[in-house]
């Protein structure tokens, strides 16, 4: 009896010091975690348990023994020694000893798992240990263990039995339950370790997006310093391709200009020309002189015959640019003049009578080709080339008998065809172009000779205040505006603007063609000491002597 009392307080003794063992552990732990980290123990949010730990232990301790004392003979522990049998070396103590440490153990174990249960990275440790105890109880509790079979139970007293049935009744029932319970216990297991790797994964993919981000951070960062460096250099450059941008487009702009006012001056009229032959027409029949030998003057008095029509041209000229009216052969579709045909009416005379007839007429590309091949190609057949009056004509360069050659050769139809171009030489005082150079007339020099002969064209012509119209009415600075646009050259209506835009030379130094100026009147010199003018109104346009009449000689040329 003394030797029980003896080891049952020893016992006592003993689980008294393993608890405080364990709280001072517990609180090293605590101590070592408050200095790493907060946690929802130490902030006051969750109360731990561990005060509790040790009555915890001291009460399921006292709970065991009674329930072993009342196993062994229905009365407490300390009323009496045990009945159970036990083995000749006390194996009773020992397996009460085994008891108590697996039950301390199993102390710690919850506190260790309710201590990590209060941290965020193993939130739910606590809840997986109580599933896992409740599966081992289960597992306990199954029909078949050892506590059924033992022979201390074949044993038993008829109530013993009665109860042991009953068990066996309800076995079934909490079989079930523990299946139930098992598998709730699983699931809730399962579900956590889901939610452990989800967080996981979680945790992963915020650090690489964190990555990522850094990274592109650090690139935009690297670029902008690259960019605010080479800002400079950018800027440096682009003021040079500005520049040089700037540069061609002034430069396209200034030759576009020119090349606009080359054109428009050569699309321009001539003045003492009808209205629509352009300087562009009388290049091409000077050009065409110096390269074929075809006087210019019958090429251009041509031009007006075959295409004039009053003051604009026909439309086979604006529509087919055809200022000849050369009509369509298979053989012309090679030349590259040519752009194709077209038909048109047109009137000849046949046996003395006009008839209007449909013809091919042929298609050119513009006037300069028209007149070029009028030369290059119509003109070099053997029925003009071979004709004895058109070679005098370009030996001698003479305009009328190219006239001549051209109906003789059967250009045209027309009888009165030589008489109509060379009405119009006189008109309009064509005939100045023969043997001109182009490069003279590109430069407005004109032979002194070509005004003269304008100025002679028109002796008889009455004086007309402000008149301009060669062969019906001049004043002395229409007549000299007329002469000097027969020689190509452009020059005012008014006698002061024509003595302002030359050089004024003594009279001495005068030169045929020049102009002779005094205030309020000028006149053509012709050479000597004579000159032609328009006196004035009532009067007409002749010949007079006398040049000292006048204060000075005009050389515009």
């Amino acid at each position: 009896m003394e030797m029980a009392q003896l080891q049952e307080k020893a016992f006592r003794s003993q689980a008294t010091s393993e608890a405080a063992d364990v709280a001072r552990s517990e609180r090293a732990a605590s101590e070592v975690a408050a200095t790493t980290r907060t946690d929802a123990v130490t902030s006051g949010i969750v109360r731990n348990a561990r005060h509790a730990d040790a009555s915890v232990l001291a009460r399921r301790t006292a709970s065991e023994d009674a329930e072993a004392g009342t196993r062994r003979g229905g009365r407490p522990r300390e009323s009496g020694p045990s009945t159970t049998a036990q083995g000749p070396r006390g194996g009773g103590g020992e397996k009460v000893s085994l008891q108590r440490n697996h039950f301390l153990r199993a102390a710690i174990a919850d506190a260790a798992a309710e201590e990590l249960d209060d941290s965020d990275e193993l939130e739910g440790t606590a809840e997986l240990r109580r599933d896992a105890k409740a599966l081992s109880h289960i597992a306990r509790s199954k029909p078949g263990s050892p506590a059924g079979s033992s022979e201390a139970g074949r044993k038993a007293s008829p109530s013993a039995n009665k109860t042991t049935a009953a068990h066996v009744a309800g076995g079934a029932e909490r079989k079930e339950a523990a299946a139930r319970e098992a598998k709730t216990a699983k699931a809730r297991i399962q579900s956590r370790r889901a939610w452990i790797s989800s967080r996981a994964v979680q945790t992963e993919g915020a650090q690489t997006a964190a990555a990522q981000t850094a990274r592109k951070t650090a690139g935009a960062k690297l670029a902008a310093a690259a960019s605010s460096a080479a800002a400079p250099a950018a800027g440096v450059l682009a003021g040079v391709v500005c520049f040089v941008l700037a540069a061609l487009v002034v430069s396209q702009a200034v030759s576009a200009l020119f090349g606009f006012w080359d054109g428009e001056a050569k699309k321009a009229a001539l003045a003492g020309l009808p209205p629509y032959i352009t300087a562009e027409m009388v290049e091409a029949a000077i050009e065409c002189q110096e390269t074929y030998g075809h006087p210019a003057g019958c090429t251009i008095a041509q031009i007006i015959c075959e295409s004039g029509m009053g003051d604009h041209m026909s439309g086979l000229a604006v529509q087919d640019n055809n200022l000849f009216g050369i009509k369509w052969s298979s053989s012309f579709g090679g030349c590259p003049e040519v752009s194709g045909k077209s038909s048109w009416s047109t009137q000849e005379e046949y046996g003395g009578e006009y008839v209007t007839i449909m013809a091919d007429f042929t298609s050119f590309k513009s006037y300069k080709d028209c007149i070029v091949f009028r030369s290059r190609v119509l003109l070099a057949n053997e029925r003009y080339a071979g004709n004895e009056l058109i070679q005098r004509a370009i030996a001698e360069h003479d305009s009328d008998l190219m006239a001549e050659g051209l109906k003789d050769a059967g250009y045209a139809t027309s009888s009165s065809y030589v008489e109509s171009l060379k009405s119009v030489m006189d008109t309009y005082g064509l005939r100045r172009f023969d043997g001109i150079s182009l490069e003279d007339y590109r430069n407005g020099v004109a032979s002194g000779n070509t005004i003269v002969e304008a100025a002679y064209s028109q002796l008889g012509v009455p004086y007309v205040w402000g008149g301009s119209t060669p062969g019906v009415g001049l004043d002395c600075s229409g007549l000299t505006q007329y002469c000097y646009a027969q020689a190509g050259i452009y020059i005012p209506h008014y006698s002061e603007d024509q003595a302002e835009i030359g050089r004024k030379v003594p009279l001495s130094q005068a030169q045929p063609g020049d102009i002779l100026w005094r205030p309020g009147h000028v006149a053509i010199y012709v050479g000597g000491d004579e000159y032609i003018h328009e006196p004035n109104e009532g009067d007409v346009c002749r010949k007079a002597a006398g040049i000292s009449y006048f204060t000075c000689a005009v050389q515009i040329r």
